[in-house]
């Protein structure tokens, strides 16, 4: 009995807490009088679209690790990654041969000196016509208990695409981003080696909703794919869904977005019909700027976010994670 009243005061005795940092940079975070573990959840950043004929960017992965020591008064690094920033035609024009640094997402982490949590960004769209290749969405490295992997999208139409092509010319969403135990919804598209549409799926495991494309009939017109969408930082909840193409040659649709998951935020719709809608917050991937215009671009990728959050019987994916 008195053991009992002993452990119960202890734990009573320990702080309840949490703090995010979700603008990206890098950060010292001091542990508070009285906390000797942490628990943390890092988000990477979303890869960015291709501005033409190409992919959406790929969502940013997610990690979480729980029971993390620390020392009280110590302080300890955290990165926060960048989104990353939509490609122009010229740069997509070459982007299917090499890396174009700037639309990558970039990892967000978390360390205590001995161990390193770490969510990977997603990679950004690639190619023209005839070259669109699938972006690698990131994913969970170093030391973590779970998390998952960011979306991945199809490349969009190509005039070499074959038999079977779509002839409605859509275009491509952006990538989820990653979940607590699943991983996000791919963004929609054209396969390069049939020309056959695939849609937008929802995220799993709390994940975000993949994006998808509007489309036009004419060989003139320009148009635009919707972001994916973000997962929040508040432990695992609903998935994100799928965003539905529109066929109607108006102005985008809000339900071309792909859906937070997790509370994370919505994608954003083009803000015109030759540009990429941008990922929603955090580490979703943005929508490819498809059209005959050398003036397309990309939307950007969402920045990651790290939260960080102490006391008894708190841990990720779902015990005791909310705001206090």
């Amino acid at each position: 009995m008195l053991a009992d009243k002993l452990r119960s005061s202890a734990l009573s005795a320990v702080p309840m807490g949490q703090q995010e940092y979700t603008i990206p940079g890098t950060y010292s975070w001091t542990a508070p009088a009285g906390v000797t573990s942490v628990c943390v959840v890092c988000v990477g950043g979303g890869g960015a679209g291709a501005g033409y004929f190409g992919a959406g960017g790929a969502g940013g992965g997610l990690a979480y690790k729980n029971n993390i020591t620390v020392v009280p008064g110590q302080s300890y690094s955290v990165v926060v990654g960048t989104g990353g920033t939509g490609l122009t035609y010229s740069e997509s024009s070459s982007a299917g041969s090499g890396s174009i640094v700037k639309g990558n997402g970039i990892s967000s982490s978390f360390s205590n000196g001995s161990i390193t949590v770490t969510a990977t960004g997603g990679q950004h769209g690639y190619g023209l016509s005839g070259n669109a290749v699938r972006p690698t969405g990131g994913g969970p490295s170093g030391t973590y208990d779970g998390g998952g992997t960011g979306g991945t999208c199809e490349g969009n139409y190509s005039s070499s695409a074959g038999t079977g092509a779509d002839t409605s010319y859509l275009s491509s969403g952006g990538g989820g981003a990653g979940g607590y135990s699943g991983i996000g919804g791919k963004g929609a598209g054209s396969l390069t080696s049939s020309g056959t549409y695939v849609e937008a799926t929802a995220g799993t495991g709390g994940a975000g909703g993949g994006g998808a494309g509007m489309s036009t009939t004419t060989g003139t017109a320009n148009y635009g794919g919707a972001g994916g969408g973000g997962t929040g930082l508040l432990g695992q909840g609903s998935n994100g869904g799928a965003g539905v193409k529109d066929l109607t040659l108006a102005s985008p649709s809000s339900t071309m977005v792909g859906g937070g998951g997790s509370g994370g935020a919505n994608g954003n719709i083009p803000p015109n019909t030759n540009a990429g809608g941008a990922g929603g917050n955090y580490g979703a991937g943005g929508g490819s700027g498809n059209g005959d215009s050398g003036t397309s671009v990309g939307g950007d990728g969402a920045g990651g976010a790290v939260r960080i959050l102490w006391g008894p019987n708190r841990a990720f994916p779902s015990t005791n994670t909310g705001n206090l």
